[in-house]
């Protein structure tokens, strides 16, 4: 039995991290009890240095949680820059693409002409008896499948030499394998990432059997790019949802044909855009409300975050004043306030001046706090800062707590050993023991 850890753990709490403190023989009730009152002193640094650890790694769990808030608001924020308060995206025709629109999509109309759609390379191998029946004598065969630089190497043996056996090893390396199964037998279906680059190249090495099943699988779909123009521009992705054709639009594409893409104004969007901000930024100062509360109470990074937003409310989209006639109203707790008969009436009045109080080429409110967050809460920030700080306090004090743990460790073995040999009417030097 490992009397000395357990002696330890009950001393110090399990968390100390002792390793494997051990001596010979049981020693007795009384030997432990003198350890343990010898050794009781140091029970409070060991106490204290746990309680500090722990302090710190709640701190540095509560500003994971404040970055991630930040960067869930950050979005919302960020969505709603630029004219994407007000916009949406319609097509002139049917079955080529979809598209959606995001903070920096600008109004205007634009000629999309989708020649082909990006796919998946299918491959499909003769088929044999059953997913279970094994293929060849089993001997070790080296399969090797991928895409040039990123292909990797399976073993095909006596344990998987079945298309089941084989479908499975493929799915575990990543690869999107299935079997099909027939009237006639069972095979094996491969399938690559869509793009032209993503193209499977395969090669085997050793069983005979193996390796006709896999020299005679037959292409029933290339890999191919999506092709289209956009306003003449030809463009080319290994995928069918484009995101750098036109700024702030996404198209999906779905087929080919040629459409008009018209991208306006839409003040039905507004209400929806401004309840969808308010939404995000009163559960964004929920999580710092809570924060400040427990784990990180007195933080100064989360005090500037609240300080700061609070600033930033107060003062940008044109002033207070501008806010209230919106329908919005900052109150004491930090949340904002929206009365949605006021704000219908707004825009109704002036759908653009609504829209420029929160976006308005950098100046409005979802311009400064998409801006600030990033400031706050991006890889660079104060709040990164933070935690990268709190991180090496955390790495610090746990290489202390193993050194603590290893010189109680020596030192509860050498009193055990002592106090054994004293017991037993023997004499020894405590130093001679720890040598």
């Amino acid at each position: 039995m490992n009397y000395v850890s357990s002696l330890l753990s009950t001393m110090y709490g399990t968390s100390l991290g002792l390793g494997n403190a051990s001596v010979v023989g049981a020693p007795s009730a009384s030997v432990l009890a003198r350890v343990e009152q010898t050794l009781a002193p140091q029970r409070g640094a060991a106490a204290k240095l746990n309680a500090n650890i722990n302090s710190t790694q709640a701190r540095l769990s509560g500003l994971g949680q404040l970055q991630g808030a930040l960067a869930v608001f950050q979005d919302i924020a960020e969505g709603l820059a630029g004219a994407g308060l007000s916009t949406r995206a319609s097509s002139s025709a049917d079955g080529v693409l979809g598209v959606a629109t995001s903070g920096k999509a600008e109004p205007g109309t634009h000629t999309v002409k989708v020649s082909q759609l990006a796919q998946q390379q299918i491959l499909i191998s003769p088929e044999a008896l059953g997913a279970d029946t094994p293929l060849g004598t089993g001997s070790p065969t080296v399969l090797r499948i991928g895409t040039g630089d990123s292909s990797q190497s399976l073993t095909i043996d006596s344990r998987n030499n079945t298309l089941q056996g084989i479908a499975d090893a493929l799915k575990e390396a990543g690869l999107d394998a299935s079997l099909v199964r027939s009237s006639t037998g069972t095979a094996l279906q491969l399938r690559s990432a869509s793009g032209a680059a993503q193209a499977l190249q395969i090669s085997v090495a050793g069983d005979a059997t193996v390796r006709q099943l896999f020299n005679g699988m037959e292409q029933t779909q290339a890999a191919q790019d999506a092709v289209l123009t956009v306003d003449g521009k030809t463009i080319r992705s290994a995928g069918n949802s484009i995101t750098t054709a036109i700024a702030g639009a996404t198209l999906n594409l779905t087929g080919a044909g040629e459409t008009t893409l018209t991208i306006a104004r839409d003040d039905s969007q507004i209400a929806r855009n401004v309840e969808t901000f308010v939404k995000g930024f009163n559960a964004l100062q929920e999580r710092l409300g809570a924060l400040q509360k427990g784990a990180l109470k007195g933080n100064p990074a989360i005090d500037q975050v609240g300080t700061q937003l609070g600033q930033l409310v107060r003062t940008l989209g044109g002033a207070k004043d501008a806010l209230g006639q919106a329908g919005l109203t900052l109150e004491s707790n930090g949340r904002l306030k929206l009365d949605g008969d006021r704000l219908a009436a707004a825009i109704a009045n002036d759908a653009q001046g609504v829209a420029k109080l929160f976006t308005n080429e950098g100046r409005g409110l979802a311009d400064a706090l998409g801006a600030r967050l990033e400031v706050l809460g991006g890889e660079r920030s104060l709040v990164a800062r933070a935690l990268a700080q709190a991180d090496r306090e955390v790495d610090t004090l746990q290489d202390r707590k193993a050194r603590m743990g290893q010189a109680l460790t020596l030192q509860a073995q050498a009193l055990v050993r002592l106090y054994a040999q004293e017991e037993q009417g023997g004499t020894a030097s405590l130093l001679d023991l720890l040598a």
